[in-house]
């Protein structure tokens, strides 16, 4: 039974969901959607020229439920450029963005609906549950990511909420999160079309807008991470590039707030040697076509970027990952490749292994 009944014209939630090769899954995710508890929204799936049968199955889920709108985009843009165009139709009073290849708790909705009624925050948020399947589809492993309960009321504490979103990587997803449309269109904030990582950036931007953040203490939201779609097995040549935006646009967004403390320069500094290690990984693969000496000479462009020279001084913690900073800090260059080459062969012959260390 719903909390509220729908308003097909003037709808309080706008759900935008990218359709692209989810043929297989598409309906289960949609119908997921329409089983909510919560019924007041508008669910706009966007076919991003998907060459399965994807958008006819868009189009017969529209022919059964009134709250569904179909866009069917001319060539083949990505998720941000899909997600940008249901933002432009979206006539709800919150936008959620949601994938066409997870799952959904039944009362998702409804909890996180009844918080943003209530307090009218310029966004809510709630956790996830990382289901990890392997190649042969079986799942592996499963990673809870819930938050504790918080009320932000203003600037101040959201901005200092922040750090401890990307500390549990929530920072990095845009699909956990109830957004104030007119925050969005009023501030033109659109997803980059970038590989990968266009969350976080998307979150950057929104948030340094925001005002005030509800924090809710449950995951119902399934995101489901297979071998095939897995940014950890898909070989990006701009890997290190894109990857780098996100840590340049972290500083700058806290370096902008004045708000560039000892603890968060060590909790870029992390994620800043948890990527280059990533791609000095990445370099392994034979796809990327690296000898010895390109991989070198990789490592040593690094030492001298500006991002290097900020960070370098905060790289000073213990653990498995402690060590990866000392060598990068030190400019052991010899000993970064080979951890590189360790995590490379780790990846390969022991994913599971893999998956709990990265």
């Amino acid at each position: 039974m719903s909390i509220e009944t729908q308003n097909i014209n003037n709808p309080f939630l706008s759900i935008v969901m990218p359709v692209y090769r989810v043929e297989k899954v598409l309906t289960a995710a949609v119908e997921d959607v329409l089983n909510q508890t919560f019924a007041d929204f508008e669910l706009i799936l966007v076919d991003d020229c998907s060459p399965d049968c994807s958008g006819e199955i868009c189009d017969q889920l529209a022919q059964r439920d009134n709250r569904i709108k179909v866009i069917h985009l001319p060539q083949n843009g990505g998720a941000s450029n899909a997600r940008n165009q249901g933002i432009q139709i979206a006539q709800g009073e919150y936008i959620l963005f949601l994938d066409g290849d997870d799952k959904f708790d039944k009362d998702m909705l409804e909890r996180t609906v009844i918080v943003a009624k209530e307090t009218r925050a310029d966004a809510v948020m709630f956790g996830l549950l990382e289901e990890h399947f392997d190649n042969k589809g079986e799942l592996r492993n499963k990673v809870l990511v819930c938050p504790e309960r918080k009320s932000l009321k203003n600037i101040k504490e959201l901005r200092e909420y922040v750090i401890e979103m990307e500390k549990t990587n929530l920072y990095g997803y845009s699909t956990n999160k109830l957004y104030k449309t007119d925050i969005l269109k009023e501030n033109n904030v659109r997803f980059v079309i970038m590989k990968f990582n266009e969350d976080i950036i998307f979150n950057i931007d929104f948030f340094n807008h925001a005002q005030t953040l509800e924090v809710i203490d449950f995951a119902p939201y399934h995101y489901l991470k297979r071998v095939e779609s897995s940014t950890t097995s898909r070989f990006i040549p701009t890997y290190y590039e894109d990857i780098m935006i996100k840590i340049k646009r972290l500083y700058e967004q806290f370096e902008a707030w004045n708000m560039l403390s000892q603890d968060i320069l060590t909790v870029i500094a992390q994620r800043y040697v948890r990527y280059v290690f990533s791609a000095l990984e990445r370099n392994n693969d034979s796809r990327a076509e690296m000898k010895s000496k390109q991989r070198k000479d990789f490592l040593l462009k690094i030492y001298k970027s500006d991002l290097y020279g900020k960070l370098s001084p905060y790289m000073t913690w213990g653990g498995l990952s402690g060590i990866m900073a000392k060598s990068l800090k030190n400019k052991r260059t010899f000993s970064c490749l080979t951890i590189a080459k360790t995590i490379r062969v780790i990846k390969k012959f022991s994913p599971k292994l893999f998956s709990k260390i990265s």
